[in-house]
């Protein structure tokens, strides 16, 4: 099946994610579940139309794989597990299909981008060392990230204490983070304001609505849920002979976790909308292979794996019939 071969140490096995993206496309293609939209909301750059549906989806599927193998990068490269391990690549593709920003690029799949390079930059933390270099470039990604998607601001908070629990708190560093996470979104007002908007609340305003199954969405929702609390029992496994850097990487993902889950309640509350919760998949897809490593609920893991997996490719056969 194609979860084992990702849960070992061969790094070929990416070469299975093209196919896997390529397929989510070809099947939305087909059945339009995820309806590409004509002109994209990049918050503060303005709004911008594509060239065509297989431009958009090729530009969406680059981004994708991109993402998803930095992020299994990340996983390996700081030793999550003992042995390398490219279970983190998969789960992100999977939990992204389910995201309309798999299927076409736009601020939230932008945002994704940035998120990655910040957390990129703030596993290089040591607490021996000053850092400032690494904080200052961290926080202007997330600034970078609030040019486009504004409301993803509130995520500069969960990186400040990410960078604390990797790094003793410095007022230098602190104030350094700040100055760098408000020069990309200093920038972006003024290039809104020349271009003709008035600087307001209207801001945050959220555009355009992308509609989307209940269904789908509670289904799936649960199947995550379930995976997260076995991945709890794994992370605890791993502690207990773990060192102190990894409980202090795993402090950080779990507060950029709590800022992305937090955002996303917040577009649901609001806006009735779940694009944004898709950021989530970002902390979510290194804590999902933990739920692998124990051998009585690995099975009970790979069952709901493969559920959620079944629910992304049924979900384009459901709504055609539901539509016939």
């Amino acid at each position: 099946m194609i979860l084992r071969p990702f849960l070992s140490n061969r790094p070929m096995v990416l070469l299975l994610l093209l196919p896997l993206v390529i397929g989510f496309q070809f099947l939305n293609a087909h059945f339009q579940f995820h309806t590409i939209i004509d002109a994209v909301d990049l918050g503060l750059w303005g709004k911008t139309t594509y060239l065509s549906y297989w431009w958009t989806s090729i530009l969406a599927s680059a981004t994708i794989l991109a993402n998803a193998i930095q992020l299994n990068f990340l996983f390996n490269q700081h030793e999550f597990l003992d042995k390398n391990n490219y279970g983190p690549s998969l789960f992100y593709v999977v939990l992204m299909s389910f995201s309309h920003s798999f299927y076409q690029v736009d601020a939230v799949l932008i945002c994704h981008l940035f998120l990655l390079q910040s957390l990129r930059l703030l596993f290089h933390l040591k607490g021996n060392e000053t850092n400032l270099k690494a904080s200052f470039n961290s926080a202007f990604f997330i600034g970078m990230s609030a040019t486009f998607l504004p409301p993803s601001a509130g995520l500069i908070v969960s990186v400040w204490f990410s960078a604390w629990a990797l790094h003793p708190f410095s007022f230098r560093q602190w104030l350094l983070m700040i100055i760098a996470f408000l020069i990309p979104i200093g920038n972006g007002l003024v290039y809104w304001w020349i271009s003709g908007h008035t600087i307001s609340i209207r801001i945050l305003k959220h555009s355009p609505m992308i509609p989307y199954g209940e269904a789908f969405f509670y289904g799936t929702s649960a199947a995550i849920v379930i995976l997260f609390l076995l991945s709890i029992i794994g992370i605890r496994i791993r502690v207990r002979v773990s060192n102190i850097r990894f409980k202090k990487l795993n402090r950080a993902l779990v507060w950029i976790l709590i800022g992305t889950l937090l955002l996303g309640v917040t577009e649901m509350v609001i806006y009735q909308q779940s694009e944004w919760i898709s950021l989530l998949f970002i902390p979510l897809s290194f804590f999902f292979t933990f739920a692998f490593i124990h051998r009585i609920w690995q099975r009970v893991a790979s069952i709901f794996f493969y559920l959620t997996l079944l629910i992304a490719v049924a979900k384009f056969f459901l709504i055609s019939y539901m539509v016939v």
